[in-house]
């Protein structure tokens, strides 16, 4: 439907307006759907790293920049 890449654009937007250059998101490398809304909205993969905090369900963390 979308819904994930339209709120996505919307929070964006919002780093646009407070200044921000760049913005970091992580997510799951098993993740798809996360992995393809962020790839959509101007996402490039950095590196994947080992989940040293335990948030992933995999033990990885993949990490992609985005330029604003």
């Amino acid at each position: 439907h979308g819904h994930g890449r339209r709120m996505l654009a919307m929070l964006l937007e919002k780093c646009r307006e407070t200044g921000e250059n760049r913005v970091l998101l992580t997510c799951d490398p098993d993740n798809t759907a996360s992995s393809k809304i962020i790839a959509a909205c101007g996402g490039i993969l950095e590196n994947t790293i080992q989940d040293e905090v335990g948030l992933s369900r995999s033990g990885w963390i993949q990490r992609w920049w985005i330029s604003l």
